[in-house]
């Protein structure tokens, strides 16, 4: 409306109307316009079903196209290098009596690779302590852990997932369950007390820089290393949209970039070497 003008008529708007509005500001980035065209659709598809515009004018828009970004993911050079700052911290404090401050951030650059959990999922993982109990639970014996809905958390696709659990990330969930603290549910947690995504995400920024790895580095990145792997592993695609808890397998794609040796593999097997 401001840069139109008030007395512009919503009916006379037209697609070269908005892109003459997005490229008025030299310095928008191309996300941004798309950003900014999506949510001005929001208003033109309201306008259409109320009878005030004929069509989405938004989807003649000509924007920039999304150049497609593979995931990043956290490479085992960035873990070992994540864990050896983290383990230095520790070693300081244990001389003025804080050793092991960061247990909970440990486990998890060490564990979620091997299991690829959500933020929110790995704040409400519990222990699985007698056979009745169900929900967000590890469960050593059966070597799973399962994700589902409870009272207080719903995974993001609205759906539960059981996850089989390697070897390896037995063996850490193994040590770190022999030295919880008693009456704590939690496998993650601070103190005895359910972890606050704030904190456990302002903690891995604060060891992210002192091991000096790139912005992108992130707690997500933890889970694209799981998917990256699997996909290395020439998994199949609907396996690993299972496993990650994905909605379809269109979302599991991004992760195929990183198997190009795997493709030759199928094709040959398909029509000969």
């Amino acid at each position: 409306m401001g840069f139109l003008g008030k007395t512009t008529s919503v009916a006379s708007l037209k697609a070269s109307d908005i892109e003459a509005w997005i490229s008025s500001t030299d310095d928008l980035a191309d996300a941004t316009k798309r950003k900014y065209v999506k949510h001005v659709g929001y208003l033109v598809r309201y306008l259409v079903e109320e009878g005030w515009m004929e069509e989405d004018i938004t989807k003649e828009v000509d924007l920039p196209k999304a150049i497609e970004q593979p995931p990043r993911a956290l490479t085992e050079k960035h873990q070992r290098e994540l864990i050896q700052v983290i383990q230095a911290h520790h070693q300081s404090g244990a001389r003025d009596g804080r050793c092991n401050t960061y247990p909970e951030l440990l486990l998890l650059v060490r564990l979620n690779p091997l299991m690829g959990l959500r933020a929110n999922e790995l704040i409400h993982l519990r222990w699985k302590d007698r056979a009745s109990e169900s929900g967000m639970t590890v469960d050593l014996e059966a070597k799973t852990a399962h994700i589902t809905n409870t009272a207080e958390f719903t995974t993001k696709p609205g759906r539960g997932r059981t996850l089989p659990l390697p070897d390896r990330a037995v063996r850490l969930l193994e040590q770190a369950s022999e030295h919880r603290l008693e009456g704590c549910p939690y496998v993650y947690h601070t103190g005895g007390e359910k972890l606050k995504y704030s904190a456990l995400s302002h903690a891995f920024c604060r060891f992210r820089k002192a091991a000096s790895l790139p912005d992108w580095v992130q707690i997500h990145s933890t889970r694209h290393a799981y998917a990256t792997r699997l996909a290395r592993a020439g998994t199949p695609i609907n396996v690993i949209s299972r496993f990650m808890g994905h909605s379809s397998t269109a979302v599991t794609e991004q992760y195929m970039h990183a198997s190009p040796k795997q493709g030759h593999r199928h094709v040959n097997d398909a029509f000969g070497s």
